[in-house]
C-alpha cells in the first residue's frame, strides 16, 4: 500500500507540472495571438526530435544504453521564463534506464550582455517499468552561460536529483561545455563530474566528450534538420554496477520544428 501511495504521489506530481506548464503556455500563446499583428510575439514554442544510435543524455555525460534511442524535446519560452519537457525512449528495450521524462520550469537572469543564469525546477520520472518508477522525484538544474563572442560560448551546469520524495537517492552532477557555432557548423567540447557532495552512496564518475554537427539545414519555413557525430569517454567510475564504463562514438539525426 505504501508503494502504491508513493507511485500515485509521483504520478500526480508530474501530471501537475505538465498541466501547469501546458495551461500557462496555451494561455500565453492565446494572449499573444490576439494582440495586434504589428507587435512582436512574446513567446515561442519549439519541438526537437532526435534519433541516436546509442542511448545518451547530455546532462549525465554517459552512454545510458548501447541501444538506439529516440527522444522529444518541447520548449515554451518567453523573454524571462520558460517550460520544457524532454522524453527519451530506448528503441529496443523499454526496461533500460534510458526511458524517462523530464519536465521543468526555467527562468533566465541576464547579468549584463554576456552572462546568463538559468535555474530550473521540476521533476524527473524514471519510466523503465511504470509511469513513475523508483528514483522519480523533484529535480533542479542551474545553467550558467557566458558568451565570449557571437561564435563562442562557455557554460557550466549543475544537476540535482531526488530532492524530496527519495532523499536517500540524492545525486549531483556538473557539466562543463565549450561551444563554437559558425554558419551551419556546431562544435562542442564537454566534461562531466558526477560528484559525492550530496550523495549518500559516495558513487562518482568523470567523463568527457565532443560533438560535431552540421545544423540548421532548412527544409521549410518551420523545419530544420541537423546531423552529427558524438563521442563519449568514461575516464573513471567508482561504481561499475551503477555507472558502467561505456565509451563510444555514435551518430544522431535531429529535426527542429518552430
Amino acid at each position: 500500500m505504501a508503494l502504491q501511495a508513493q507511485l500515485k504521489m509521483k504520478a500526480t506530481l508530474l501530471i501537475t507540472i505538465l498541466f501547469i506548464g501546458y495551461t500557462a503556455s496555451a494561455k500565453m500563446d492565446f494572449d499573444d495571438s490576439v494582440r495586434s499583428a504589428k507587435k512582436e510575439r512574446h513567446s515561442k514554442s519549439t519541438v526537437t526530435t532526435r534519433f541516436l544510435t546509442k542511448g545518451y543524455f547530455s546532462f549525465t555525460g554517459r552512454i545510458i544504453s548501447p541501444n538506439p534511442a529516440l527522444d522529444f524535446f518541447y520548449t515554451y519560452d518567453r523573454k524571462q521564463w520558460g517550460f520544457v519537457v524532454f522524453k527519451a525512449f530506448d528503441v529496443y528495450d523499454h526496461t533500460t534506464s534510458n526511458n524517462f521524462t523530464l519536465a521543468m520550469f526555467r527562468k533566465n537572469f541576464a547579468i549584463g550582455k554576456r552572462l546568463t543564469i538559468t535555474p530550473q525546477v521540476g521533476a524527473i520520472l524514471e519510466q523503465s517499468y511504470s509511469f513513475a518508477d523508483k528514483g522519480s522525484d523533484l529535480a533542479s538544474i542551474i545553467i550558467t552561460s557566458y558568451r565570449i563572442s557571437n561564435s563562442v560560448t562557455i557554460d557550466q551546469t549543475m544537476i540535482f536529483g531526488n530532492l524530496m520524495l527519495e532523499p536517500e537517492e540524492r545525486d549531483m552532477a556538473n557539466r562543463f561545455r565549450l561551444l563554437f557555432t559558425k554558419n551551419h557548423w556546431d562544435i562542442t567540447l564537454l566534461g562531466w563530474h558526477n560528484n559525492t557532495w550530496i550523495d549518500h552512496d559516495n558513487s562518482e564518475y568523470f567523463s568527457c566528450g565532443a560533438n560535431l554537427f552540421y545544423s540548421r539545414i532548412k527544409v521549410s519555413n518551420h523545419l530544420l534538420l541537423s546531423a552529427g557525430i558524438l563521442c563519449v569517454r568514461m575516464n573513471y567510475t567508482s561504481t561499475e554496477s551503477e555507472y558502467p564504463t561505456r565509451n563510444g562514438i555514435f551518430f544522431t539525426l535531429a529535426g527542429y520544428i518552430h
